[in-house]
């Protein structure tokens, strides 16, 4: 017999195995577990009563229940599946205590300042009002914006040209008699 059809063999007998404790072949070892106590509480339960017909059927169920049991658990692929589902548990565990860790930091409320242009309150750290979009400057910008406004600039350039012409002038003379 070769190994895949050996492999598929055993994955068919687990998965009947899954299906007469009633469980799916997606439930992870925790399910498998609690379904097994489950069953063995009830069947144990019902090895008490008094009827001798109920306790014959519950000792051969029980029996079953241990086969069962120990087939899954005992087979490469469930403790593959338990291993990896262990290392799952452990990860969201992680992230768990990473998120507890998170929220208990104590939150600090951001300062809030009034938009130069709409007066509502927004963040400080906010380039742009979320109300009105306009732009929030620093004071250095806002320095910037003042010193090399539009109207700075043009009068900076006329400022510039006279100086020019009256250096020119002033150097040639004769340039004013037409």
């Amino acid at each position: 017999m070769s190994y895949s059809s050996e492999q598929e063999k055993e994955f068919s007998d687990i998965e009947l195995c899954y299906k007469a404790m009633g469980l799916s072949f997606s439930d992870n070892p925790e399910q498998v577990e609690k379904t097994y106590r489950k069953l063995k509480e009830e069947y144990g339960r019902a090895l008490r009563s008094a009827d001798q017909v109920g306790r014959s059927a519950a000792a051969e169920n029980l029996k079953q229940l241990e086969e069962l049991f120990a087939t899954i658990t005992g087979s490469l692929i469930y403790k593959d599946y338990a291993r990896e589902y262990e290392k799952y548990k452990a990860l969201k565990a992680e992230q768990q205590a990473e998120r507890g860790k998170k929220q208990k930091q104590p939150t600090v409320k951001e300062a809030l300042v009034n938009c130069p242009y709409c007066h509502k309150p927004i963040a400080s750290k906010m380039k742009v009002c979320i109300y009105c979009h306009g732009k929030i400057l620093t004071p250095m910008e806002k320095a910037m914006a003042k010193v090399f406004s539009t109207r700075n600039l043009i009068i900076a350039t006329v400022v510039v040209v006279l100086i020019i012409a009256g250096v020119v002038i002033y150097s040639n003379p004769q340039m004013l008699k037409w």
